[in-house]
Order: structure tokens, then C-alpha cells, then sequence
């Protein structure tokens, strides 16, 4: 099958990553792919040297030039190779496809990576929100990262389901594991990822367990950081966390790390807390409305508790750090749950939808 994965670039962004990862998988499973991109910005997502990189535009370019010269080559180029399948990687690079192919019978699919549904404090743009539940219906064809979007758009006829794909290979087995309580993301969303409400839980058990630390790893601006460390002096835990910064060797720490905790407030589908699992780190994560328990499907993957429940994310770490064999039992399992997010499993997924649509 003939694929144009569009994306706004390959140097930047999560779901930009995913679109090169997906462009690999399919490559491995003997599809053609071609992605179609702002390639005068850096790319640091390596892509498989039998993907083609196809250009927006000019060089030159300002934004608006960019998408409109993206609309006309994406025709171009749509005439030329006559592709099966188009799939737009989030809103506007999925409208851009669209309005490129009018007329041509060439489906495109569009993919939605966030939570379509999040906190009054946390919500997306008016923009965002108008497309997702309505421009959204113009698609015959709509990816979701969990049953909790799909259901909030009223189980539209035409939405999939189909998660990212986790860029670690799972444990082969259940590796040498230290006293380690471990989060991870960017700083400058403390709020979003409730790194507040960890510290404060964590403050309930640091003296409790004196042989346990945590750890948090991720940068962000010197203001957010120096919030978070005056936050740990005022409960007294600063000298029994790690500030890590941001770490290329993120890997490690998972394959070290006992317990990792998604503390978030909202959440789509948090990919640290799949690769954490993989590495067999025993999971404790707030539901994120409903977007969790896609991912913690029962108490023996890991342990699920309400976003901003100071005592009750403080009670679920407390549950593993107490009990050896309930926490091995569980990392074991968290390993074999993650597996089903490995990219040969998710491109099938996506082949399914392929067979559907053709």
C-alpha cells in the first residue's frame, strides 16, 4: 500500500514523532510511505532511508505561504503517486491534506493526538475544541488515542481508536530494581503534570521509608524548578528528592526506578508512563478522566487514584514501597501490558483500518 504520512515537521513535537515512527513501522511491513513535511526545519526524527521526504514548500515561506504551498503540492504530488491512503498528523496538517486532495477519491485520515476532553483549567483553544467536535465530522475517517475520546464524541461512526506506539522494547525480563520513585516531564507544566501533588504526597512518606527516594526527571524555565524545590524545603523532602534536569538516559532510570508515578491532572495518552512499565517500573497514576484505565486496565497492572487526591496518590505509593511481592507481582505485569503498544502490534491496527477503508 502507498502511504503520504503529513506532518507539520520531523524535528519537533510529540505526535511529530509519532509520524516518523509510524512511517518506520510501515516501511518494515513493505508499505511505501512518503511523508510530506517542512523539511527546512531541522529533523531529528530518523526515518527508515526507504521513506521519501516530500517538501511544503519554499524555503522562503512564511506561515501562511507554507500551508498554501502545501495544499498545491500535496495535489501535486497526490497526482503523481497516486497514494491509497493519506493520514494527516494532528488538526491543521489533516485539514491541509484534505483540502489538497478535493475531488481526487483519495481518503485522508485524521488523527487527533490529545485529549479531546480535559480540566476547566487545562482546556485546549477555541480553535481546537470547534475542530475536534465539529470539523472532526467532515472526515469520514478519525483516529483516537483512547475509548474515553471516542466516547466523548459520542462514538461517532468512523472513529478508531488506535494508540501511540512506545518507542522502548519492553524488558525481556523484570530488571535489577532499587529503592526508586521515579516521575518524569517538562517542569514547565508542573501544573498539568501535578508534580505539586507529588511532592506534597510524597512528603506524607519520606520519613516513613528513609531507604526509598523519589526522583524527578525533566527541564523546564529556572522559575518553574526553583516553585518546585522551594515547595519540597517547605515539606521538608528537598533533601530526600532528586532534581535530575533533563536526561538523555531516561532509559536507565526506568530500568532502575521500582515505582513510577503519573501524577498528572490531565493526561491523553502519556507515553512516559507505557515506557516506564516496559522497563517493569510499578505504576501509580492518576485517571486522567477516564484516559488511564485505557493503558491500567486492572489493579494487578498497577494502581489507579483521582487527579489532585493528595492522600489517595500517597496511599498507592505507600501500598507498593510496603509490599515486595504485590510490587514485583505488578511490574511483571506492567512489562506484558505494555507490549501491547509496540509498534508491530499498533501498525496492525492501523493495516485493520486500511483493509477497512479499501
Amino acid at each position: 500500500m502507498k502511504i503520504f504520512i503529513v506532518c507539520n515537521s520531523l524535528g519537533s513535537g510529540g505526535a511529530e514523532r509519532v509520524g516518523a515512527n509510524l512511517a518506520n513501522g510501515f516501511i518494515q511491513h513493505g508499505h511505501q510511505v512518503y511523508i510530506v513535511t517542512d523539511n527546512n526545519q531541522p529533523i531529528h526524527y530518523p526515518v527508515e532511508k526507504e521513506v521519501q521526504i516530500l517538501p511544503f514548500g519554499r524555503k522562503e515561506d512564511g506561515k501562511i505561504k507554507k500551508w498554501l504551498h502545501a495544499i498545491i503540492n500535496i495535489r501535486k504530488y497526490a497526482h503523481k503517486e497516486q497514494p491509497d491512503i493519506i493520514m494527516g498528523i494532528t488538526n491543521l496538517p489533516s485539514f491541509v491534506a484534505k483540502i489538497g486532495v478535493i475531488g481526487m477519491g483519495i481518503p485522508v485520515i485524521l488523527t487527533i493526538h490529545h485529549a479531546v476532553e480535559r480540566i476547566k483549567s487545562q482546556q485546549l483553544s477555541i480553535v481546537t475544541r470547534f475542530y475536534d467536535r465539529q470539523i472532526s465530522k467532515t472526515y469520514k475517517y478519525v483516529a483516537v488515542l483512547t475509548n474515553a475520546d471516542k466516547e466523548f464524541l459520542h462514538n461517532r461512526k468512523g472513529i478508531f481508536v488506535i494508540p501511540n506506539p512506545v518507542s522502548f522494547s519492553p524488558a525481556k525480563s523484570l530488571p535489577q530494581k532499587e529503592k526508586i520513585v521515579m516521575a518524569a516531564g517538562q517542569i514547565n507544566r508542573w501544573h498539568y503534570k501535578g508534580f505539586d501533588i507529588l511532592i506534597k504526597a510524597w512528603a506524607k512518606l519520606a520519613s516513613k521509608y528513609p531507604e526509598w527516594k523519589l526522583q524527578l526527571a525533566g527541564t523546564g524555565s529556572q522559575k518553574d524548578i526553583d516553585y518546585l524545590q522551594s515547595l519540597a524545603k517547605e515539606y521538608n523532602v528537598i533533601n530526600r528528592m532528586d532534581f535530575l534536569g533533563f536526561r538523555t538516559d531516561i532509559h536507565d532510570l526506568f530500568n532502575k526506578a521500582s515505582i513510577f508515578v503519573l501524577s498528572s491532572r490531565s493526561e491523553g495518552l502519556p507515553m512516559v508512563l507505557i515506557e516506564a512499565m516496559s522497563q517493569g517500573c510499578a505504576p501509580v497514576a492518576t485517571s486522567n478522566l477516564g484516559r488511564t484505565k485505557d493503558i491500567i486496565t486492572s489493579d494487578k497492572e498497577g494502581l489507579i487514584c483521582p487527579p489532585e487526591d493528595v492522600e489517595g496518590l500517597a496511599e498507592c505509593m505507600e501500598k507498593l514501597i510496603q509490599d515486595n511481592y504485590l510490587r514485583e507481582e505488578i511490574q511483571r505485569k506492567a512489562i506484558e501490558r505494555s507490549k501491547f503498544y509496540a509498534l508491530d502490534n499498533i501498525i496492525k491496527m492501523w493495516e485493520d483500518l486500511f483493509e477497512t477503508i479499501s
